[in-house]
């Protein structure tokens, strides 16, 4: 890793650095959970140990996992990766870590809302 830029911004830390492998290479790591553990670490149960899980990703672009520890007094937080080509066949990486997440939606809200005649 190299030119690593640190900064915290309301409640945000936003780490920056240029990765010396190929965006598609750090895309992999990042969504390949046997890879991601390597990052990572192992997911937990969230009650014993950190849990995480993807939120949503933009493919070779970005990706977001929501955050959990049971074991702090610290919020829910959201972790933002998002990656884009540098010179040399690099790799701009930009890690956002904020403290609110995405809501949750609801289990049975992944639909189009239906409405039946009575």
């Amino acid at each position: 890793m190299s030119d690593a830029n640190d900064e915290k911004t309301n409640e945000n830390i936003v780490l920056e650095y240029v990765l010396e492998s190929s965006p598609e290479k750090v895309w992999r790591a990042l969504t390949i959970p046997e890879l991601a553990a390597n990052w990572l670490g192992e997911p937990g149960d969230g009650e014993t140990s950190p849990a995480y899980e993807m939120v949503d990703e933009e493919p070779c672009s970005r990706v977001r996992y929501a955050w959990r520890d049971r074991n702090t007094d610290a919020p829910d937080t959201l972790v933002t990766f998002e990656i884009s080509p540098a010179p040399g066949g690099h790799t701009h990486f930009r890690l956002t870590h904020s403290a609110s997440t995405l809501p949750r939606m609801a289990a049975n809200a992944n639909g189009v809302p239906m409405a039946r005649a009575a």
